[in-house]
């Protein structure tokens, strides 16, 4: 508040809120008979608990994305407390303004903390590559520029980003995501513990390697991310 000169200032009363995480289990097994672990080298186990590890690590990144899946946590994409920008009744091919719009609708809630992206997968990206601004754009005009980028903006790729969703009639639909991603908070009660069961196979001399991770993701401000979810590319 503005004071007259030697005036104090009234006291403020500060108000804060609590995100909340509960541990969601991401689990895997994979059974390994006796001659495969006795021929391989290197080891098998090795091999298989690093491809696990690094199958978990892009679960972990699509929980983030996208979400929403039975007993797993809800990503930007499922969180309802998105801008969600909406391309058309049945979806429709991604444009200019409908970008633009999601950039606005960001700002408008004042919800940028620190930098902002856009996250997309590879066949929006092509239609980003190919679309003119405007109808009667001229060559070399597109919405994302040769560096990437939207207004400046970096835009990123990932075959996690979902083509498969669905409204009206419209299928196999794209979504893409801009916003703040440090707003994403990722919780881990453990890391990666593995269970060795010599029991399960020992008639057959196999063994199971068993894996667990337990993890929360939540989103602290969803103002700061829109979300498109019907955009038709190919």
């Amino acid at each position: 508040a503005f004071v007259a000169e030697g005036a104090a200032p009234s006291e403020g009363a500060a108000t804060f809120s609590q995100v909340t995480m509960s541990p969601k289990t991401l689990a895997a097994y994979v059974d390994v008979s006796r001659r495969l672990t006795q021929q391989s080298d290197p080891s098998v186990e090795q091999v298989l608990r690093n491809d696990i590890i690094n199958t978990f690590a892009r679960r972990i990144d699509d929980a983030a994305i996208e979400g929403g899946a039975t007993n797993g946590p809800s990503g930007i994409i499922a969180n309802s407390g998105t801008n969600v920008v909406a391309m058309g009744t049945n979806g429709a091919a991604i444009t200019y303004a409908k970008v633009v719009e999601m950039m606005k609708a960001v700002e408008e809630d004042n919800a940028l903390i620190n930098s902002s992206a856009f996250l997309t997968n590879p066949k929006v990206i092509a239609a980003l590559r190919t679309t003119a601004r405007q109808a009667n754009g001229v060559e070399g005009n597109f919405i994302m520029d040769a560096n990437q980028s939207i207004l400046g903006t970096n835009v990123a790729s990932s075959t996690i980003v979902p083509s498969d969703l669905a409204k009206g009639t419209g299928s196999n639909l794209s979504a893409m995501v801009y916003g703040d991603f440090s707003q994403v908070m990722i919780g881990f009660w453990s890391g990666v513990d593995v269970v060795v069961d010599q029991s399960s196979l020992s008639t057959s001399g196999g063994t199971r390697l068993a894996f667990f991770q337990d993890l929360d993701v939540a989103i602290r401000y969803p103002e700061s991310f829109s979300v498109i979810k019907d955009i038709i590319a190919s």
